[in-house]
């Protein structure tokens, strides 16, 4: 499959399905986090991954993420607010 195949494929997402994907995982994974299931097999000293990630560092990781698209999100409306001005000044 060449890569305009898969593009094509591929859904389409708005920013705000993003934030709110992003979301729903973030809080999926606390309650998974919060489960005491998961506190048990986490606290167990076999539980390994390569880089010694728990839980939390995938939460943190989508609020990290979240923030970031929060950020321009702002930054574009600021952006976009000081072009409308400079542009009212001109005319």
């Amino acid at each position: 499959m060449s890569d305009q195949e898969t593009m094509q494929t591929q859904p389409s997402l708005t920013t705000t399905e993003i934030m709110t994907i992003i979301l729903g995982c973030e809080q999926t994974l606390r309650f998974v986090q919060a489960s005491p299931n998961y506190k048990q097999i986490e606290a167990s000293e076999r539980f390994s991954t390569s880089n010694d990630l728990k839980m939390g560092d995938a939460v943190q990781a989508l609020m990290e993420i979240h923030e970031a698209i929060l950020n321009i999100e702002f930054y574009s409306q600021v952006e976009g607010q000081a072009y409308a001005f400079n542009d009212s000044l001109s005319a």
